[in-house]
């Protein structure tokens, strides 16, 4: 029995768990670039009414991430997800009785990411973080290729279904396949490997490692968020976050963008789905990588996300004047590949410099911050000044800039130092 249960880390399943959350509800997010100019057809609804529901949509997913990142802990990661699925499933759903535009940002700007928010990124990949140290970038990589992949594989599906059924029934089965999964997902996940009576990566760490990595140091340290509020780094780290901009941005209006191009819409998707595989890749290449070289070399992971702040700042430059299909497949794998970097390591960073213990509160945060504040400018800055320019370029140009910001704020982030409290 001991050597199965070494061969069957739990910790995997958890990796699993959160792959099978991530794959359902990144499409059911992505599904604006499919669903969305089936609506301005029908309706006449402009790209900039539409952007609003994104950004709302964005906003109430990083909201609600907070949240889940504080809940997870009082009611627990099954139970939460669970919830999360039934309430997003069922936004999804009723987003097949739309006639007005209040009906979908209100269906999809805002409830169906409230139910979204509580079993996507930031409760499972803050508890696939607990359950790892040794490969902990490895791990949260591989769960989070279930959020491009989700992306790759429904996408056509749903594609192939508004043609062939309608866009109001394929958003019931979409609404369907979220809730059954993550109900799924959910029941599959527990809180950590202490808590189950094992150790990270189900190895128990050795004496000079636990002082050889500073990961390792900082595993226990508990950090409230008014603590980290007080250091540089935190705020560092955010700034560096400046990314999410352009690609929300970029992924909302990716179909759009084809149009003007004169690029059919199907093969737009299969674009799109290009962007996500590179992305998809570069998790995978970044978890092995930054592992690597923290174990090899005792290395940060800061050179690996230099490479996704500046990669995805000359995507944005390259995609200034893009003219034909060939030219936006190019930026497309350069913008996911990079971004897809910054996906795997930038969890697994805010969880060396501030430990795990309160991993799930801090990342929901973060989240919020980066992913919710700083992405939900990103549709809304490239959907207005399309509709008033008649060009995305000059989104691209000040979203590559934004980039630029963030590697020097990157550049500046040093480990923090938790403040020992004295008695006089």
């Amino acid at each position: 029995m001991p050597a199965l249960q070494n061969r069957l880390f739990y910790g995997w399943v958890i990796v699993v768990a959160a792959w099978l959350a991530m794959f359902v509800c990144s499409a059911s997010i992505a599904s604006f670039s499919i669903f969305a100019p089936e609506l301005e057809r029908e309706f006449g609804w402009t790209r900039g009414m539409l952007s609003v529901g994104y950004t709302l949509n964005t906003i109430t997913i990083a909201f609600f991430g907070l949240v889940a990142g504080i809940l997870v802990d009082r009611i627990g990661i099954r139970r939460l997800v669970m919830i999360g699925a039934v309430i997003g499933g069922l936004g999804i759903a009723l987003l097949s009785q739309i006639t007005q535009p209040w009906h979908f940002d209100l269906l999809y700007g805002v409830l169906a990411p409230c139910g979204i928010a509580l079993c996507f990124i930031v409760p499972t990949v803050a508890t696939v973080r607990r359950w790892f140290m040794r490969r902990a970038a490895m791990a949260i990589a591989i769960a989070m290729t279930g959020s491009g992949l989700g992306v790759v594989i429904l996408m056509p599906l749903i594609h192939y279904t508004i043609g062939a059924i309608g866009w109001r029934e394929s958003y019931i089965m979409l609404g369907l396949i979220l809730a059954i999964v993550a109900v799924i997902a959910g029941s599959l996940l527990r809180k950590d490997p202490e808590s189950v009576g094992t150790y990270p990566d189900g190895v128990k760490p050795a004496a000079d490692e636990l002082e050889a990595r500073a990961d390792f140091l900082t595993r226990s340290q508990k950090w409230s968020a008014r603590e980290a509020f007080r250091t540089s780094s935190w705020w560092l780290l955010i700034l560096s976050q400046f990314f999410n901009i352009a690609i929300i941005g970029i992924i909302g209006h990716i179909v759009f963008w084809g149009k003007d191009l004169g690029i059919p819409e199907g093969n737009v998707v299969s674009i799109l789905s290009f962007l996500v595989l590179a992305a998809v890749a570069g998790r995978l290449f970044a978890g092995f990588s930054s592992d690597w070289l923290m174990s090899r070399f005792g290395l940060s992971r800061k050179p690996l996300l230099y490479v996704c702040t500046m990669g995805v700042s000359l995507g944005c430059f390259l995609a200034i004047g893009v003219g034909n299909e060939t030219e936006l497949i190019l930026v497309s794998l350069v913008i996911g590949f990079c971004y897809g970097i910054g996906l795997a390591v930038f969890p697994t960073y805010l969880g060396d410099l501030f430990g795990v213990v309160s991993v799930s509160t801090l990342f929901g945060i973060a989240f919020f911050l980066s992913a919710g504040l700083f992405g939900a400018v990103g549709p809304i800055l490239y959907g207005f000044i399309r509709d008033i320019q008649g060009s995305y370029d000059l989104a691209f140009l000040v979203t590559a800039i934004l980039c630029l910001i963030s590697t020097v704020s990157l550049f500046l982030i040093r480990a923090p130092v938790k403040a020992i409290k004295t008695k006089n």
